[in-house]
């Protein structure tokens, strides 16, 4: 029988690298956690919270859901149903964000995070076909000291657990250059490095992310191609980026819908853009409907998604011989799920140039 399309891009197998873990919180968990915990919602319904203006009023709601975080149980099981929704969406392999300064601001230790955290990937790594890692994201507005603080202690953890530091939150009225030691110490500490630039600021802020703060990707990096000789660049080093195109449409508004989205060009100019949900609960979508609207909206074929999905594990924080072993075990799937039909294989291929090469 032959397969849909959605069906097909729901069972392709995925390496997602830009997902918060507060931001994939469940809306009847959270409203579960919340009345546990004694915080009021501005709703009724649960499914109501989760509606949001513009960044700022996202940032908002999020405050919310972290105001419902408080005990290591909580962290854990929204850490674990994080990873069961990653699953039901195909991926195979994540590195999911954690920030702990916006539950550190009402009171809970830094502590609780992440043994809450912790507990969940194990947890999930028992009984779930997907392996994730932990990126600490420290809070831009809180400023370099409290970032120091939580380069510290993310230098102390398991390499294998908490693989890297990045960035997060707004970029207003940042000045991102002055988390260059913050960096420095996370690069000295063994630490990989990414940032969240170039969303709801200027392409500037990725080249100060790339030249100042030493990231080895870039969340997000909507902006880039406002930049000809820095999107050069990014192409010659390989940097990645960790798009979220829905995402920008649903919570920073940058474009009205995907169709509009730079994701496709940026891959046609040869960045390493890769597709991630950024934070599903709240958007009450998955990494799959990315794939869905880049397909739909922007005629990405089945041969363009496959590569994406291959740029992400290279780009990903994993061991090379974990790299070597997930694109193996990835090309096998994609293999088997082409011999079982679907309108995606026999499609015209829309990557190619003038002269008919893929690029």
């Amino acid at each position: 029988m032959t397969m849909t399309v959605e069906g097909h891009l729901r069972a392709l197998p995925k390496v997602e690298l830009h997902c918060h873990v507060e931001g994939a919180a469940r809306a009847s968990t959270i409203a579960e956690l919340a009345r546990r915990n004694g915080v009021a919602l501005p709703v009724e319904d649960p499914e109501e919270l989760f509606e949001f203006e513009d960044l700022n009023q996202f940032l908002d709601v999020y405050g919310v859901i972290c105001r419902s975080l408080v005990t290591v149980d909580d962290f854990r099981r929204i850490t674990y149903e994080a990873l069961e929704d990653a699953v039901a969406a195909g991926v195979r392999y994540r590195e999911m964000f954690v920030s702990p300064a916006f539950v550190m601001g009402f009171g809970v230790p830094l502590a609780t995070v992440w043994e809450g955290v912790a507990q969940g990937l194990a947890d999930a790594h028992a009984d779930l076909p997907v392996r994730c890692r932990m990126v600490l994201d420290v809070d831009k507005p809180s400023g370099p000291a409290a970032a120091m603080e939580l380069v510290a202690f993310a230098a102390e953890q398991d390499r294998d657990v908490l693989v890297g530091i990045g960035a997060d939150s707004v970029e207003r009225g940042i000045d991102h250059a002055a988390f260059a030691p913050v960096f420095a110490a996370a690069a000295d500490a063994g630490l990989h490095r990414t940032c969240h630039a170039g969303e709801d600021g200027p392409a500037a802020n990725i080249r100060t992310a790339i030249e100042q703060l030493g990231v080895e990707r870039v969340d997000h990096g909507f902006r880039l191609l406002d930049d000809p000789e820095l999107t050069r660049r990014v192409v010659d080093e390989g940097i990645a980026l960790t798009s979220c195109p829905l995402s920008n449409v649903l919570i920073a508004r940058v474009v009205p819908d995907v169709g509009h989205h730079p994701f496709i060009e940026q891959r046609r100019q040869g960045v390493r853009a890769t597709l991630n949900s950024d934070d599903p609960g709240m958007t009450r979508t998955d990494v799959t409907d990315d794939f869905l609207a880049v397909h739909r909206e922007l005629g990405a074929d089945l041969h363009e998604l496959e590569q994406v999905v291959l740029d992400a594990v290279d780009a990903s924080f994993a061991p090379d011989d974990e790299k070597v072993a997930l694109r193996s075990e990835l090309g096998a799937e994609f293999a088997r799920l082409r011999d079982m039909g679907s309108p995606l294989v026999d499609a015209a291929p829309v990557g190619a140039s003038a002269t008919g090469e893929r690029r």
